[in-house]
This record gives C-alpha cells, sequence and structure tokens, in this order.
C-alpha cells in the first residue's frame, strides 16, 4: 500500500497498531480502509503493509489487522469485518470507526472479545475524540487466566533516587506500598527531612535506605547514581523492578488493577520490559499542602512530548544487571529483553507550587548539575526556564483528569503514545524508498557504539575549549 500524505481518517489507528505489532514481533499489517503515511513508513520499516486483496507473504498468525470507516459500513454481510477471513487467527485486530456498539455485536458474532475499547479522534481536527477505537489481541488473552491477582511470592521493588523531597516522599512511598511494591530509596544527600522520613517506613515496606555517594558532594553526578541503581536492582530478591523518583505514580493499562497485579499479568504474557506515556501534572494555584496526597490534588496534565519523555522503559523484570547509564536512565537495557505492547502510565508531578520550582530549579538542580553530562546532552530539561518565570499554568490550556473517563478519551495514547510524537523528519527521508533507506542507515549509524564513542573523543576538546573560555582573562 503506498503512503498517502494526504489527511486522512483515525489519524492515530495507523500508528497504534504499529506500535503494538512491532514490539508482539508480527512481520505485517493488512490495512483496510486507513492509509498508511511515509512517517509510518519510516518509524516503523520492518512492518510490511497491504491491502485486504494484497498478499505480502505472510501467514495470517504473524499479521495484525486494521479496519477503519463507518460502523454501517464495516458491519453487515457485506462489511469488510465480515469478508476478512483472518480476523479469527491474527494476533491483533484493530477496529477504528464511529459507533462501537455495532462492531463490537460483529465481533461478539464471530468469538472476539476486546481487550481495550476507547475513544480516538475521527479526523485531525476532531478536539471532540469522536471516533471509538477498538482493540482484539489475542496474544494476550491467551496468556489471561484467572486467577489474575499476583501470588504472595511475585516481588515488586522501586528503586527511589531522591534529593530534597520532604513535601511529597511520604505519599510516594505510601501508595506504592498500598500497592504491595516494595521501596528502595537512595539518597543523594538530601539537606531537608527526606531521610528522617523515609526513616519512618522502616519495618513496614522500606526494602532499603542509603545515600550516595559516600559522602556529601556539591555535584550530581546521574552516571555514578543510574550505576549504582542498576546494582540495587541486580542485588534484590525481586521479579521486577522500577527505576522510580519520589514525584512518580505509576499504574498499568487495565482499570481496576494494581501496579504489582500489572506487572504479573506482563510477566505472564511473557514479556520482561514496561514503557510508560508521561502524563505531566502542572500546578494551577499554590495551594498545596507540603505532605498531602499530590494525585488527588493535581488533576491537570499534558502529555510529555519531548525526547526524553517518549522513551521510559523504567520497569522489567529482574534477570540479571540492566544498563540505565547509557541512555540516561531513560531505559534498562539488557539482552533478550522483551518490552509490553501496551504502555503503562507514568503520572509525574516535578513542580508543586512557584516557591517549589524555584527551588528545586535554581538552588537544589542547576547549581549540582554535573558539567561534564551537560556536554554530553543530559539536564537540558530546565534549559528554558528563567528566574522570575511563572510556574503556574492555565487549566484551559491543559487536560483535566477526570481518572477513567479520560483514559478512555485518550486511548491511543495512553496505551501506546501514538498521536503524541511529533516525527520531525527531513523531507528527503519521506520522498520514497531511496531517501527512507538512507536515512535508516544514517539513524543506524548514530546510534551504534563506535559512534557513540568516537562522539564523546570529539565532544571532550570541545567541553575543554569552553572550560578555557570561561577562565576569566581569557578567550578575550
Amino acid at each position: 500500500m503506498e503512503p498517502d500524505p494526504r489527511d486522512r481518517p483515525y489519524p492515530d489507528a495507523a500508528e497504534f497498531v504499529a506500535h503494538v505489532a512491532s514490539l508482539h514481533g508480527l512481520r505485517g499489517i493488512v490495512a483496510v480502509g486507513l492509509s498508511w503515511t511515509p512517517e509510518l513508513a519510516v518509524v516503523f520499516p520492518k512492518l510490511r503493509v497491504a491491502g485486504p486483496s494484497v498478499s505480502v507473504g505472510l501467514d495470517a498468525t504473524t499479521r495484525a489487522i486494521l479496519v477503519g470507516g463507518p460502523a454501517s459500513r464495516l458491519c453487515g454481510a457485506e462489511g469488510s469485518l465480515s469478508t476478512l477471513l483472518d480476523l479469527a487467527t491474527a494476533p491483533v485486530v484493530v477496529v477504528a470507526t464511529d459507533d462501537a456498539g455495532a462492531v463490537l455485536s460483529q465481533l461478539a458474532g464471530i468469538g472476539l472479545q476486546p481487550e481495550f475499547v476507547g475513544r480516538t479522534r475521527a479526523h485531525s481536527e476532531d478536539a471532540e475524540r469522536s471516533g471509538h477505537l477498538i482493540v482484539v489481541d489475542h496474544r494476550l488473552a491467551q496468556t489471561q487466566v484467572e486467577p489474575l491477582e499476583a501470588p504472595s511470592d511475585f516481588r515488586v521493588v522501586a528503586i527511589m533516587s531522591v534529593y530534597n523531597e520532604e513535601d511529597i516522599i511520604g505519599p510516594s512511598i505510601q501508595k506504592l506500598i498500598d500497592d504491595g511494591v516494595g521501596v528502595y530509596v537512595i539518597d543523594n544527600w538530601s539537606t531537608d527531612r527526606t531521610n528522617e522520613i523515609v526513616r519512618g517506613f522502616e519495618g513496614r515496606g522500606l526494602v532499603g535506605l542509603e545515600r550516595f555517594p559516600q559522602a556529601p558532594s556539591e555535584r550530581f553526578v546521574a552516571r555514578a547514581l543510574l550505576r549504582r541503581v542498576a546494582d540495587v536492582a541486580a542485588g534484590l530478591d525481586a521479579n521486577w523492578c522500577i527505576h522510580h523518583d519520589a514525584d512518580e505514580r505509576r499504574c498499568g493499562p487495565w482499570p481496576g488493577l494494581g501496579l504489582r497485579e500489572s506487572l504479573w499479568r506482563v510477566d505472564r504474557a511473557g514479556f520482561s520490559a514496561v514503557d510508560h506515556t508521561v502524563l505531566n501534572y502542572r500546578p494551577i494555584d499554590n495551594s498545596f499542602e507540603p505532605g498531602g496526597d499530590f494525585e488527588r490534588h493535581f488533576r491537570h496534565f499534558e502529555f510529555g512530548r519531548t525526547s526524553d519523555l517518549l522513551l521510559q522503559i523504567k520497569a522489567w523484570k529482574n534477570v540479571g544487571r540492566v544498563d540505565l547509564a547509557s541512555s540516561a536512565g531513560h531505559q534498562a537495557a539488557f539482552r533478550g529483553r522483551r518490552v509490553f505492547p501496551y504502555k503503562f502510565l507514568l503520572r509525574h508531578y516535578p513542580i508543586r507550587s512557584q516557591s517549589h520550582g524555584e527551588r528545586k530549579i535554581f538552588r537544589d538542580r542547576v547549581p549540582r548539575w554535573d558539567r561534564h553530562e551537560r556536554v554530553r546532552g543530559w539536564h537540558v530539561h530546565y534549559n528554558d526556564v528563567a528566574p522570575g518565570q511563572s510556574f503556574l499554568r492555565d487549566p484551559g490550556e491543559l487536560i483535566e483528569d477526570r481518572g477513567a473517563e479520560t483514559r478512555t478519551l485518550y486511548l491511543p495514547e495512553m496505551l501506546t503514545g501514538a498521536g503524541i510524537a511529533r516525527h520531525d523528519l527531513p523531507d528527503w527521508a519521506l520522498a520514497g524508498a531511496p531517501g527512507r533507506g538512507v536515512y535508516l542507515r544514517k539513524q543506524a549509524i548514530e546510534r551504534s557504539k563506535a559512534f557513540r564513542l568516537l562522539r564523546n573523543v570529539v565532544d571532550k576538546p570541545r567541553g575543554l575549549a569552553r572550560r578555557f573560555r570561561s577562565v576569566p582573562g581569557r578567550g578575550r
């Protein structure tokens, strides 16, 4: 199927099914009524895409099916759902339509039960999200048998690295414990009451507490801390580990299922790592009380769209030592990793008030960052923040969190990140197979270990030159 650059119906459905199919290890997609875009052909180059009447040389069990259109056209004796013979055997079936009820009845008639049902954009300007998305995942359904409750010996531990988080650390730890998750805290020598508050959880869910490094330091060296997190995780008596921050709250994709039970379900499905969709919650006033329930207080968010937030593989099956430092902590890398196709939610509460934001950024974070890591492109997320800037946001510019209703309304974004990322690809990469091939080769080279080593060699003298010019009397 040739890419169609024009605006198309249900613009997030194709990216959704491509994400799921690629992580399931499928080789192709049968697309009916929805087009494949040049951007997706670059982002998911290994997937072969064809229409229902075109053979892609794949067995029905190795390809997903994507169907889109009005329910009146999809259902009935002559509709697409009736004529697709692979529906019952395809590992994944995704339907985008205007009437979920009619399609669900049609699918039930051939024995298909959805894993997820929610809303999506019917077109690019559809602010009301009037479309419906139905997801049938045979592979996941086949592994889910009763009971869903995790056994008592299934242990999950969150390794939480902290620095001056006294206003939020207590509720953050308690929420994890209430979810059946143990907590190991690595304190980077907090100067407030953080360490004292953490000690209050000894004997009731706190797995461990240490200060790192061995002595207080004026610099925060993320690489060393990330290596310590990996060491701690590898030594824990735990089935799964989570690289966790104090200002976060996580949950699985199934409503009503706790974090520990959700990871148990992922484990039974044969996957060994979990990615996350980031929701950044913003303060709209200064009324948050330190030590209060931050999850209940902050109800307005925006999706994390920057590159550092789009990759958050921070929960993994504890099968040995993982590499966190190479990715600046964005993902746990290890041999044989299988990432679950559906993302968990990472609710992030980085700034809680105007005074907190000023203290955190201009006292506790920016002055302590390691200059060598800055040269490598780390610690850039506050580059655009200036002293005196307001951290309070207009709620009208944010999404109000209405719980299950909001999760249903933003199903593609929540489950796969579809529609969140801005694929800033050069025009020449979208101009057919030759340009796409060159771009993919370029990406492969830049991801290689040899290229990273060469870049570090080049960057080091640049950093030294900047330091030399910054010395008073030099570089004039």
